[in-house]
């Protein structure tokens, strides 16, 4: 009996003796396999299984830190107890339990009580996850096809504070990532805290961009004179991008190699000055971006893509800077499949910015299509993307075919598949559309996108010629390219009215829109959100059945209409009323509806009940510097809520904690009680005092008082006909504001 005890407790030891956690010189917690493995635990549910073939030194602290992950800071220990047999190391930490083969360095996760095995497993893999967990390395999750060498090469250097710095030249380390939720929520939340979080853009960033692209017979009169018809037509913009006609690929009116120039062609250096141009366009609320097809070249830049041309580093940012002092706001790198070097840029640049702490623009390239106009390489997944590039906003999908499918492609792409469910908010498409329809509804869903860019003809125009456009953009063969003259043709049909409409919903709807750009910055749950992700637990859902429907937000239902249809079905969730944003029809409890989309200037939106959605007033630009007029727009039920986010629009001071929430209650009782809690927080800028509107929607009847902060309102509205009342109050920042609505 003796000796059994001792056996007894000779095995407890072994197998479930602490580790110690608070080694505060170590990155993380780390288990050594095999000589050969590195386990990492960032979390007791997020891991790093590393396989190093280095001579010497197998897990040298310089290579800590790959270029996917974002965190650069210490982790907190993760406790853990440690047991292994003949052919298996169990490691249990509070959440799951790690096995490992130690002859073949396989593992597998399982559940830590029930033993239930989590993975690997058989279900569908969505985006880049599968049954509450994902499993990634450098370039893709779930060893989805990539180009991109998957080895680990680029490290981050603490005391340069850059990833490019430490360099690996070998294929020599077997990076992959392990992160456990099991709700999307909890997935998210790690993902954002393991990779980096997306930052805010600039607030104008979340207005319209426009690509003026003419080859090299664009000009700054032409350029000013988009800029005058935008602002003439009633069309919202707030940022216009140059393509390679501002000089990057232009002499004298003649093409010659992309990126070759970085100095202005003739043609935008009169009858203003560049420099005068830009302030010009300021001065119209208008930013301006340009394109390069060049790179600079910086130490360890290896195995990147293309690029047309690469400069000398100095050379390189010295011209950059210039254009930076002119007032540009950033570039759109046409350099593709080269993150670890857009990355570089966006950080270099932000790094520039210095003591003003401005937010870059930036645009990189994604690569994804249906279907490229000229080539026919597999392009549809983003087989050439490495997953830390997700740090810099934001993304464009490549050059794209013209199609409804191309179109439905894009849909979900961007608001599904390779955006949101890959944890990219930011990704924009061209819109280049074969006829005035396609064009019509690719926009309308692009104006409720997380971004809005075009870079298709004027939104004034109708169809367009798609050869034409085809050959400006072709990589390949241009010097036997003919381009044809820039006439511009007024033409009966075209989707300008759409287009206005939806761009103007986008500006009036920028508080809520930008409120959830910064849930998505402090959570990684995306702005928009597929209803496999917005709703997991709903069945119909879940399985990813309803692809092209999204939520913007917790409260709006989009529908896009993704073909030349008369009529759509819908799914609205189950267990939730919805109302049609455009006809104010209710559907009580959700479910399969056919929806009437014979209106070509008409997309299906829906609010979900108890939506509470800041607005601001009408405009067709938007300045940072001036406080809006926010409405909140509300659909009462028994209890709903919001949080308003609010900043200086242009610093990156919101990553020190220097902005404003605000956080707005309604209850449905015998009354309607709303009530505006003072703001938490300040910023530069914000003010002291405001005008607000309350608008609540659905009432029956016309209420008989309304009373704020106990005081009777004299003046409100009715509206009998919209079934809503408007109320309009004075807040002070340090006050609270109580709305009641007395039957």
């Amino acid at each position: 009996m003796k000796s059994l005890s001792l056996v007894f407790l000779s095995f407890l030891f072994f197998s479930f003796k602490p580790q110690a956690q608070e080694n505060k010189s170590q990155y993380c917690t780390k288990v050594i396999v095999q000589d050969s493995m590195e386990v990492s635990m960032y979390s007791p549910t997020m891991f790093r299984f590393r396989i190093s073939h280095l001579k010497g030194e197998k897990f040298p602290k310089n290579y800590d830190i790959s270029f996917v992950i974002g965190k650069t800071t210490n982790w907190n220990g993760v406790h853990f107890t440690r047991k292994e047999d003949k052919n298996i190391l169990y490691l249990n930490t509070d959440s799951v339990e790690i096995r490992v083969d130690k002859k073949n360095l396989t593992w597998s996760i399982w559940g830590r009580n029930n033993k239930r095995r989590i993975c690997p497993s058989y279900g569908p893999v969505y985006g880049m996850f599968k049954d509450g967990y994902t499993i990634f390395d450098n370039v893709s999750a779930f060893n989805a096809p990539s180009k991109i060498n998957r080895y680990t090469h680029w490290f981050y250097n603490p005391t340069t504070k850059n990833y490019t710095d430490t360099y690996l030249e070998e294929d020599l380390i077997e990076d992959t990532y392990f992160i456990y939720g099991p709700s999307y929520v909890t997935l998210f939340v790690q993902m954002n805290d393991l990779l980096g979080a997306e930052p805010l853009l600039p607030k104008k960033g979340y207005g319209f961009f426009q690509t003026q692209h003419l080859s090299c017979s664009g000009s700054q009169s032409q350029l000013m004179e988009v800029a005058k018809k935008f602002r003439d037509r009633n069309i919202p913009l707030d940022n216009l991008i140059l393509d390679f006609e501002w000089g990057d690929g232009c002499v004298d009116g003649k093409e010659v190699t992309w990126g070759s120039q970085m100095t202005w062609a003739k043609n935008y250096t009169y009858p203003l000055s560049p420099t005068q141009m830009i302030k010009k366009l300021d001065s119209m609320n208008i930013d301006v971006m340009l394109i390069h097809h060049n790179a600079p070249d910086f130490k360890n830049r290896k195995h990147q893509g293309w690029t047309e041309t690469v400069v000398d580093e100095q050379t390189w940012w010295n011209n950059y800077k210039q254009s930076l002092d002119m007032g540009i706001r950033g570039t759109w790198q046409d350099t593709r499949i080269n993150d670890i070097t857009d990355s570089y840029i966006y950080n270099r640049t932000q790094e520039y910015y210095g003591n003003d702490n401005k937010r870059v623009l930036f645009l990189g390239c994604r690569k994804m299509v249906a279907l490229n106009p000229w080539d026919f390489r597999f392009s549809a997944i983003p087989t050439e993307n490495m997953i830390g590039t997700r740090r810099y906003p934001y993304h464009w999908t490549e050059d794209c075919s013209s199609s409804w499918n191309e179109m439905a492609f894009q849909l979900k792409a961007i608001n599904n598949t390779y955006g949101p469910m890959s944890g990219y908010s930011y990704i924009a498409s061209d819109v280049i559309a074969s006829n005035w329809r396609i064009q019509a509804r690719w926009n309308q869903f692009t104006a409720l996108s997380a971004i809005a860019r075009s870079h298709n003809s004027k939104p004034w125009s109708g169809n367009i010629d798609l050869n034409d456009f085809t050959n400006k953009i072709k990589i390949t063969g241009r010097d036997s390219v003919t381009i044809k003259d820039q006439v511009e043709k007024e033409q009966k049909e075209t989707a300008e009215e759409s287009i206005r409409k939806h761009l103007q919903l986008r500006y009036r709807l920028l508080p809520y829109i930008y409120s959830y750009a910064f849930v998505n910055y402090l959570t990684g749950m995306p702005v928009t959100r597929p209803l496999l992700l917005a709703y997991s637990n709903d069945y119909i859902c879940s399985s990813d059945a309803w692809p092209y429907e999204y939520m913007l937000g917790d409260n709006i239902l989009v529908a896009p209409v993704y073909g030349d249809f008369n009529s759509m079905e819908i799914y609205l969730p189950k267990g939730y009323d919805w109302i049609d944003y455009n006809t104010k029809q209710v559907y009580k409890n959700g479910g399969i509806i056919t929806y009437n989309t014979s209106d070509i200037n008409t997309m299906p939106i829906f609010v979900k009940a108890g939506a509470i959605i800041p607005m601001r007033q009408e405009s067709n630009w938007i300045n940072a510097k001036i406080a809006d007029i926010i409405t909140f727009d509300i659909y009462p039920t028994k209890h709903s809520d919001f949080t308003l986010y609010e900043d200086d629009g242009e610093t990156i001071n919101y990553q020190k904690g220097i902005y404003a929430k605000t956080h707005i209650t309604c209850e449905k009782n015998d009354n309607i009680i709303v009530s505006i809690n003072k703001p938490i927080g300040s910023y530069k800028g914000q003010p002291v005092s405001r005008t607000l509107f309350v608008k609540i929607n659905g009432i029956e009847y016309q209420p008989q008082a309304i009373k704020i902060n106990n005081h009777t309102l004299p003046n409100w509205k009715y509206d009998a006909g919209n079934k809503s009342i408007l109320v309009e109050i004075q807040c002070s920042a340090n006050d609270n504001t109580t709305i009641v609505v007395q039957p």
